[in-house]
């Protein structure tokens, strides 16, 4: 990835990228921009499992592979630092995860929100990350 890649993908927000283009374009450099993406994708990913009835299979910890939820689960387990040195922890994705929620009710609007699972989404998400730490 070249430095204008890098400044490109960064100065891009989340909620404009789908979530198949989010991630094959976040691969090699892991940034905060990148973690609050798959954080973003993640909370969609989850939200669709819980409208197709899959929601006990994550509220049993079982992370769907090459998921958005998996990538951040694996920065989790292993700590991974971001480009800038900042290791990725529970309490850190916690607050991001917030935020990322906030800025999904945003985007949707309130209705579209709370009927699109997404309050849910985000307590599985927030439990499946606990998971892969414990």
């Amino acid at each position: 990835m070249t430095s204008h890649e890098f400044q490109l993908i960064t100065a891009m927000t989340p909620t404009s990228f789908s979530t198949e283009r989010i991630m094959t374009t976040y691969t090699d450099v892991v940034t905060e921009s990148s973690l609050r993406a798959f954080i973003g994708a993640g909370l969609r990913q989850v939200a669709k499992a819980i409208e197709q009835g899959q929601e006990s299979l994550l509220a049993h910890g079982q992370i769907p592979a090459g998921s958005a939820c998996e990538r951040v689960g694996n920065w989790l387990k292993n700590q991974t630092p971001t480009y800038d040195g900042r290791v990725i922890e529970l309490s850190w994705f916690r607050h991001l995860l917030v935020e990322e929620m906030d800025n999904v009710r945003y985007t949707l609007g309130e209705q579209a929100y709370w009927s699109g699972n997404y309050p849910e989404a985000g307590r599985l998400f927030n439990e499946l990350a606990a998971s892969c730490v414990d």
